[in-house]
């Protein structure tokens, strides 16, 4: 409830703003995480071992609004909602249901208008990530950085297409004392995706 309340004070917060360009998107994306041994999972329900990678493949929403506009570049700030993508869990060829993953984010970026453009950005991610062989979920807030180049049409209404790339500045690496901590252990790593939409 209090995550919720302190992301609508965000959003009425950037409404407020007098925006010199508004940005509205369709991310499709690819989330990679990691695939090394773990130790027990504390649950019965999990093996003890190594996961092959999980990759889960979705789609997000993304609004941005420029505030400071230098012409050959530009400053903003931008919010980011992804729904749950899943992917299968498997330990030696043995599926454990399922690992799913989704997002919040609010963030800070740039853009560089060059012959390409070329795009960079930190995000706070609120994250959910949930095993469904466990029934169970675990939050993680983390920073993550993202770079991405791509090709806007110069017109008042500006289609846009880029290719991101993202990853966290911090992970867990102890995945061993629970299925809280194991989820948190294989969080994504990296994300890699196509953004495209209009600005105007």
């Amino acid at each position: 409830m209090k995550k919720a309340l302190a992301v609508g004070v965000v959003l009425l917060g950037l409404l407020a703003v007098p925006a010199k360009a508004t940005e509205f998107g369709i991310l499709l994306d690819k989330t990679i995480g990691r695939a090394e041994a773990l130790g027990g999972s504390g649950s019965s329900a999990l093996p003890n071992g190594g996961y092959d990678r999980s990759s889960p493949t979705g789609i997000g929403f993304r609004a941005a609004y420029t505030f400071l506009d230098l012409k050959a570049a530009d400053l903003g700030a931008a919010i980011t909602y992804h729904p749950k993508s899943q992917d299968d869990l498997t330990s030696g060829g043995t599926k454990y249901g399922s690992f799913a993953d989704q997002y919040l984010a609010i963030g800070v970026q740039a853009d560089w208008k060059l012959l390409m453009d070329l795009h960079a950005g930190l995000d706070l991610r609120s994250e959910k990530v949930t095993t469904t062989a466990t029934g169970d979920s675990t939050s993680l807030v983390r920073p993550w950085v993202k770079a991405g180049v791509g090709y806007s049409v110069p017109t008042p209404v500006s289609p846009f297409v880029r290719v991101e790339v993202a990853m966290p500045l911090t992970k867990d690496d102890n995945g061993s004392n629970s299925p809280d901590d194991f989820r948190k252990a294989m969080a994504p790593t990296l994300q890699v995706a196509l953004y495209g939409g209009i600005r105007f």
